[in-house]
């Protein structure tokens, strides 16, 4: 059953809740200090909003970004009191989701939660240094230094845990994605410290109305690093992209040498945790994957599933949808070799219990031979030498005597060698001749029994394994053999069809039928053409009740 996305885990929505308690002591003195200052409260209130709706992808593969907000938020920490300053933020936009409600709950508190906290953070350290500075311009520098060091410092730590609790990553897998390289870190400080101090000095010397002299500066500054860090993000995301496609090629070749369903398990885990950098990737072919996973089913090899973070983002949900559908089509393909290599050995058993009732009837006919005609022949020719005595000795009665017993003894045995002729005869099938077998044999009912036989078949078979044309044939013989001497019968008739997952064959009389749960245990025929049907991997049902016929259908895989 797939789970809602929608839903957070338990431990990040106690944690939201936990930052949502820490900062609420200061929410009377922010309100305070908002009724006493209620115009620069909502300059700094909309100055917050609109910059943070400034955003910048930093981690575009998770859907990471930093905004504009960062230096004002420090520029508000240093110029105001801690709880003025972590009510502001808390209260301020963060980002254009949240202005269009689209924003899921619990991720909009708790951003509202983690740059309120960081920003009071910021403040503390802020007015702490300049109480011991005092109200000039370079405390007011060494004010938003420290400033953008606490911000920076408990914006990574708040947002790590908040990573480990959503379940996305383990400890310092959660480090490395919330921090940047040195190079890119070293840059963004030293930018946000210079407009931070920009923003600080201005108001500082102007006032609030410094505000929006600064926000066309700021956002033009900021859209000139938007534009780097864009073209920066770009790049990385395609070489993202091309090292996602070298591992689906490397993972398909590996996936079509695999041998076993556990070796494609390991190796689509493998390419997951290297296609999605991380190691919570779980492949489970009987579909046990945990709760704190986001399900995508393996389509064609069910209950087969993969287990990933939430919240991957488009793209990498899409490697990961590529990716189970490798894996699918790998499962799918040993399914069918071993399905093919069953239907291989069955049907080499088949054919061995075929060679094996060939050489055992050739064996009674060799014996048939030996104990019903030659005798007759053998008789025969003693006869003739009796004849030969005869006329010697000159009794030409005696001799036409002897002769008469020479034609009756040649003529048994002639009568005899025929009915064995005939028998092979009728066993011989040419390939790709069942029609004409199957016709046969109904003609042959009707002269051994009057029962009056009809075929429906495909004017011209196509020409099927000898085994299986063999195998149907002799159950069909079966069949006719039982209605020629149980069924009472009028009518018997045999149909064929042929599609494409093999031939199906029903053989149909309106006889006397009979009660198939008292049939006695000397009747073993129906059983064994049963049991050589499923030799074939095929199936075969009967069905009858007394006064209303029998009905044999057969199927036989191709």
């Amino acid at each position: 059953m797939p789970r809602d996305r929608s839903r957070w885990p338990l431990r990040f929505r106690l944690y939201v809740l936990a930052l949502m308690l820490l900062a609420s002591p200061f929410v009377p003195g922010g309100l305070s200090a908002l009724l006493a200052s209620p115009g620069e409260g909502a300059l700094w209130l909309l100055f917050i909003s609109a910059a943070n709706m400034l955003r910048i992808p930093v981690l575009p593969r998770f859907n990471m970004e930093v905004t504009l907000g960062a230096p004002v938020v420090v520029a508000a920490a240093v110029l105001l009191s801690p709880a003025f300053a972590l009510l502001l933020t808390g209260l301020a936009l963060t980002g254009e989701r949240e202005l269009k409600l689209r924003a899921p709950l619990w991720p909009a508190l708790f951003n509202r939660a983690q740059e309120a906290l960081s920003a009071g953070g910021a403040s503390v350290a802020a007015a702490w240094l300049g109480a011991q500075m005092g109200q000039s311009v370079p405390a007011l520098v060494g004010q938003t230094l420290i400033a953008v060091m606490v911000f920076n410092a408990a914006n990574i730590v708040l947002v790590t845990v908040g990573l480990w609790s959503r379940g996305q990553f383990e400890g310092s897998e959660a480090v490395k994605h919330t921090s940047a390289p040195f190079p890119r870190f070293a840059v963004d400080f030293g930018l946000v410290l210079f407009l931070g101090v920009l923003v600080v000095v201005a108001y500082d010397a102007v006032g609030p109305w410094s505000l929006f002299l600064l926000a066309l500066p700021l956002w033009l500054g900021y859209s000139a690093l938007s534009s780097a860090r864009e073209s920066e993000d770009r790049a990385e995301e395609l070489a993202l992209r091309v090292r996602e496609l070298e591992t689906l090629n490397s993972l398909g070749t590996e996936l079509v040498q695999a041998r076993a369903r556990e070796q494609v398990e390991a190796t689509t885990r493998q390419a997951l945790q290297e296609a999605l950098g991380t190691e919570h990737v779980e492949f489970s072919l009987d579909g046990d994957i945990p709760e704190e996973r986001d399900v995508v089913k393996v389509l064609g090899s069910e209950p087969a599933a993969v287990g990933v973070p939430f919240d991957l983002g488009a793209r990498s949900s899409a490697v990961v949808h590529a990716v189970a559908g490798l894996a699918g089509m790998a499962l799918q393909r040993l399914d069918l070799e071993r399905e093919l290599a069953e239907n291989e050995k069955a049907r080499a058993r088949l054919s061995e219990r075929i060679l094996e009732e060939a050489t055992q009837e050739r064996s009674r006919i060799a014996l048939y031979l030996h104990d019903d005609v030659l005798p007759c022949f053998a008789a025969g020719e003693i006869q003739a030498d009796n004849v030969r005595t005869a006329l010697a000795v000159g009794k030409p009665e005696q001799a036409d005597d002897l002769a008469g017993s020479v034609h009756a003894a040649v003529h048994d045995g002639i009568a005899r060698l025929r009915q064995v002729l005939d028998e092979l005869r009728d066993q011989v099938l040419v390939p790709g001749e069942l029609r004409d077998g199957l016709q046969g044999a109904l003609d042959d009912l009707g002269l051994r029994s009057g029962v009056k036989g009809s075929l429906i078949a495909p004017d011209s078979l196509p020409t099927l394994p000898l085994a299986i044309e063999i195998l149907v044939l002799e159950v069909v013989r079966g069949c006719l053999t039982n209605v020629a001497r149980h069924a009472q019968a009028e009518h018997a008739e045999v149909r064929v069809d042929l599609h494409h997952e093999g031939l199906t064959v029903s053989v149909v009389d309106d006889g006397d039928g009979f009660d198939m749960a008292n049939v006695g245990t000397d009747h073993h025929g129906l059983d064994l053409m049963r049991q050589r049907v499923e030799l074939a991997r095929g199936r075969m049902a009967i069905e009858s009740q007394p006064g209303d016929g029998t009905r044999v259908h057969l199927e036989v895989p191709l």
